[in-house]
């Protein structure tokens, strides 16, 4: 959902910028869109086992947090927070996941 959520993201060239300031209902549209997606990716990276978490470097207490705020204070969520989750934070969750990945030989999706 990660590589997915990027993907998409550049080729709707959805920027920092329409993120933070929707402009029109299309973007707030697209944003809430992401809210979820976040929301989902960060629920799953907290589950991951603290003996997973330590070996690969999954950061599984910041996703938590994450998840919390996002699922008890939706409409106060400070949106540069967020976009540095989606910006910064989803690459570092990726390379934890190829590692895991790649030490298990599975493909990751």
């Amino acid at each position: 959902m990660v590589t997915q959520t990027q993907q998409q993201m550049r080729e709707l060239g959805f920027t920092r910028k329409r993120f933070l300031h929707p402009a029109s209902t299309e973007d707030d549209l697209i944003s809430e869109g992401i809210f979820n997606r976040v929301l989902r990716v960060a629920e799953e990276a907290g589950r991951i086992s603290d003996e997973i978490s330590r070996a690969y470097g999954f950061d599984t207490k910041g996703a938590s947090g994450v998840r919390n705020r996002l699922a008890h204070a939706y409409g106060e969520v400070d949106r540069e927070i967020l976009w540095t989750v989606i910006s910064a934070d989803f690459d570092e969750l990726l390379a934890s996941c190829r590692a895991y990945c790649d030490d298990k030989r599975l493909e990751l999706s």
